[in-house]
């Protein structure tokens, strides 16, 4: 079998994988069942969920016909929805802010040490329900006064994200449109000016610190949902993804054969095919996203209340989701392991003869060890090739007749 035909063939099983786990999300409404009492949380998370499966099926579709660009930029957009798909099933924390700019370094430093030892013993005697004082991370002097999720009383341990209130409550239209620059039908009166004014900051403050990028990413971090190294490699993914959303020079051209042919000519894209990888990767990030997804709706329905979900059916869904990830784990995305191939390759370059007598080849390497390689393409083609090192041994490629 010529490597082409490889590549066609485990393209081909990517696609295979991919739908198999839509059709087990499908049959997941029929699996199922409801306690004695209705919550609307559950519905609404899998509406949620209908839609971005909804986009991995265009997404597939764009790679059945190899339109890879256009797949991976609306993978960018299932990466994200499923960073804010996580944090409304297991965002268990949510903060108030207070800003102290007009602080100098120094007070800022004895303020933030004062806030935090205030809030100790308020906790300690039982005054408070914040339950940590920090500083936030991402710009400006500002505290982040914290709690825990919203919590049904008549329930113990019933928890409601608050991202699934702000999800369903932020209306872009508000936060970004003036009423003055559009038709309307009669001079408003000016309280209610006022009102949409103090909308507009309400808005504008949701989406900064809850549903932004940048936000998802520091309450991923708030509720233990992710650390530095896992922040490293949604960054890596996000930026990638993003530069086939956004305009970005050459980032689809790069993907084809012969990308540097140019002839002037005008088409629907360029005469040079795509390659093969760029169509591989594309289905692997669909598989590898709706996999994830699925777990997160596994999670959120196998901890639920029996009083609200009495059984929760998720056997083949969760089945579904892992096979996808295992057949196609020389991928390495957020939360799954390093592929074989970048552990070869930080081995190559990081391990010494001791730690690989330690490890027993380059395949133990412990997984905190390897960083993430940020060019994703670059990376994914040079995994599904076969390379032999002197130290290390023989990498064989998945897509060899015989892998490794």
């Amino acid at each position: 079998m010529t490597n082409d035909e490889r590549m066609a063939q485990e393209i081909a099983a990517a696609r295979t994988a991919a739908e198999f786990m839509l059709n087990a999300y499908t049959n997941f409404g029929s699996k199922y069942r409801t306690g004695h009492t209705m919550n609307t949380v559950y519905w609404d998370i899998l509406d949620f969920v209908n839609f971005r499966m909804e986009t991995a099926d265009s997404c597939l579709q764009l790679v059945a016909i190899d339109r890879p660009a256009d797949a991976l930029g609306l993978c960018r957009s299932l990466l994200e929805n499923y960073l804010l798909l996580k944090l409304q099933c297991r965002g268990t924390k949510f903060f108030e802010l207070a800003s102290f700019d007009s602080l100098s370094e120094s007070q800022w430093k004895a303020k933030i040490e004062e806030a935090q030892n205030e809030n100790a013993e308020r906790l300690a005697s039982g005054d408070t329900d914040i339950i940590e004082v920090r500083k936030y991370p991402r710009q400006g002097r500002r505290l982040m006064y914290i709690r825990e999720g919203l919590k049904d009383s008549s329930i113990d341990g019933f928890m409601i994200p608050i991202h699934y209130f702000h999800f369903r409550e932020f209306q872009p239209e508000t936060m970004r449109l003036k009423d003055e620059d559009y038709f309307v039908y009669y001079e408003e009166p000016d309280d209610l000016q006022k009102a949409r004014k103090e909308n507009k900051a309400e808005e504008t403050f949701r989406y900064r610190y809850y549903l932004s990028y940048d936000a998802l990413l520091t309450c991923l971090e708030l509720c233990g949902l992710s650390d530095s190294a896992v922040q490293a490699r949604i960054d890596a993914h996000y930026t990638f993804l993003g530069k086939f959303l956004h305009p970005t020079h050459d980032a689809a051209r790069d993907l084809h054969k012969n990308s540097n042919a140019h002839n002037g000519r005008t088409g629907v894209g360029i005469e040079q095919p795509y390659e093969p990888s760029a169509i591989l990767l594309a289905a692997a990030y669909i598989c590898h996203i709706v996999a994830d997804m699925l777990d997160e709706v596994a999670h959120l329905f196998e901890t639920a209340p029996r009083e609200y979900i009495s059984e929760p059916g998720t056997e083949d869904i969760r089945t579904a989701a892992r096979e996808a990830r295992e057949r196609f784990n020389y991928f390495w995305f957020i939360y799954n392991e390093p592929a074989l191939y970048d552990k070869f390759e930080y081995a190559i370059h990081h391990v010494t003869d001791e730690e690989l007598e330690t490890w027993g080849g380059y395949a133990g390497v412990p997984s905190e060890r390897v960083k993430f390689n940020q060019h994703i393409h670059g990376q994914f083609s040079a995994a599904l090739q076969s390379w032999s090192n002197r130290r290390f041994g023989i990498y064989t490629s998945p897509l060899a007749a015989t892998p490794l």
